[in-house]
């Protein structure tokens, strides 16, 4: 029996653990009779092509690992699949499908059955049963509840030398499940974490030694690494070995960092590992309205305190939408977190399937697309508009903030603007008028000098205004590999 797991990843870069994680399983079983193959695509990838390549596999069974990102574009190849090979039976799984199940079946009738959370060990058992009962399908329950996989701690990697992955970027999880219950994240529906050892994380670690140049940076996907501090210790220490050459990405609870785990964090290489912490907001009211009550003092300490140790890239992230959190409150959160990490996200809150914050959503007067991903749209914080302008300094701060190549103009800029890095770009956004997406690199520096000249040059001394543009020419040179034309004048 031919099996074709599917995964449509949001980019090229991109690898999908989930397909692995149910071929890798299915294989290691002592019975397993089942020819699995993996199709990987991305997005951007032509529908037709994609198409064709499924169909042409001609598979028995297709399962197909779905998202938010990704929801649409399956949907659209299990349909057309369907119709080409009426035979062959489709399988979903995944966290779109898993909370609303009953009604994706009555939208989606083509499909055959729906495996619910951990699919590992439910995968496999429907395969043995589809193959036993080819003849009496419809006794088989359509909608699948998975279970806990036993032998997760374990496991193992779920890759092999001969893995045809995309980028070269792989993600690993050293455990499932959260300790926390924020009422925006589906990990808040499972309960109690289990973790894999020191010792069989850095084991597991090791064999991704043996890709090469391969694999180059290696992203856990736990949804809180540091949530057993000992435990984090142990295997951070154990990455300082020479031995371990990749980038490590973690998440990590900011407030829970010790002295004696900064002090592992200190002897870290410079870009070696990479940490995200996700703030979410910094007003006491919101955190508690989500039920993610948080030492944001101590939180935002620590941070600064690790972007001064000047080894580890510091990511932070905002969400935009929850309760209680008006404009305001969200310019003090993001003027919060702007100078003590290397990067700020300010994302948009999205209404999840199953999510507490889902089901509450009219405490807030929510309104949100009925479309996947589930954005918010506006509540009773926050309007459309405001919401429209947020997403356009959420672009602005990624095209320069979060990008190597405006660092020394932009904080100088900043500063002599002296308003503040959230009132900075918002003021930048209504000067530029449209979206950074539409802005050349050439033309992001001129966007920064037009406005310098217009807001900044008369009201500073001639030596800072000098300064200004002599440092947005030196970024503009080593960005575009040439010197800033006459255009970049301090004249003006």
């Amino acid at each position: 029996m031919k099996i074709i797991l599917f995964a449509l990843n949001a980019s090229f870069s991109h690898t999908n653990l989930a397909v692995r994680c149910l071929k890798t399983y299915v294989e290691k079983q002592e019975e397993n009779e089942f020819d699995i193959e993996i199709v990987e695509k991305h997005l951007k990838d032509r529908l037709d092509e994609v198409l064709f390549d499924l169909y042409d596999k001609k598979a028995d069974v297709y399962a197909f690992s779905s998202y938010i990102f990704n929801i649409d574009q399956v949907i659209y190849f299990a349909k057309a699949l369907k119709e080409l090979l009426p035979q062959a039976l489709f399988i979903f799984g995944g966290p779109e499908v898993s909370y609303d199940s009953q009604n994706f079946l009555k939208e989606n009738p083509f499909v055959d059955f729906i495996i619910k959370d951990e699919g590992e060990e439910a995968f496999y058992e429907l395969l043995k049963k589809i193959k036993k009962n080819k003849q009496s399908l419809n006794s088989l329950d359509k909608i699948i509840k998975g279970h806990k996989m036993e032998s997760f701690e374990q496991a193992g990697i779920p890759y092999s030398i001969d893995d045809k992955f995309m980028g070269s970027i792989i993600y690993y999880e050293s455990s499932r499940g959260c300790p926390y219950k924020c009422s925006y994240c589906m990990s808040s529906l499972t309960r109690g974490v289990r973790a894999k050892s020191i010792e069989d994380t850095l084991k597991d670690l090791y064999e991704f030694e043996s890709f090469g140049d391969r694999v180059k940076v290696i992203k856990f996907v736990d949804r809180t690494f540091n949530f057993d501090i000992k435990r984090a210790k142990g295997i951070l220490e154990g990455l300082l070995d020479e031995k371990y050459t990749k980038v490590y990405h973690l998440e990590i609870r900011a407030e829970l960092i010790d002295q004696e785990l900064f002090d592992v964090l200190a002897k870290f290489p410079k870009n070696k590992l990479q940490i995200e912490t996700g703030i979410q907001s910094t007003n006491y009211q919101t955190l508690e309205a989500i039920d993610r009550p948080s030492d944001i003092k101590k939180a935002l300490d620590n941070i600064k305190k690790l972007k001064e140790q000047d080894n580890i890239n510091v990511h932070c992230d905002l969400i935009a939408g929850l309760p209680y959190d008006y404009m305001k409150t969200i310019e003090k959160g993001f003027n919060d977190i702007f100078y003590i990490s290397h990067e700020v996200q300010l994302g948009f809150l999205k209404l999840l399937k199953g999510a507490k914050i889902r089901e509450n959503a009219k405490d807030h007067e929510y309104k949100f697309s009925s479309y996947a991903p589930y954005e918010i749209l506006s509540n009773t914080y926050l309007s459309y508009n405001e919401l429209f302008e947020l997403k356009r300094i959420a672009a602005l701060t990624e095209r320069f903030k979060n990008s190597v190549h405006f660092q020394n103009s932009l904080y100088k800029l900043i500063g002599l603007y002296n308003k503040g890095a959230f009132t900075f770009f918002r003021d930048l956004n209504t000067f530029a008028n449209k979206h950074i997406a539409s802005f050349s690199q050439h033309h992001a520096f001129m966007l920064l000098y037009d406005f310098a000249k217009k807001n900044i040059k008369d009201n500073v001394s001639q030596d800072d205004w000098h300064l200004l543009v002599d440092l947005i020419r030196s970024d503009y040179r080593v960005c575009q590999n040439r010197e800033a034309s006459a255009y970049f004048s301090k004249e003006g």
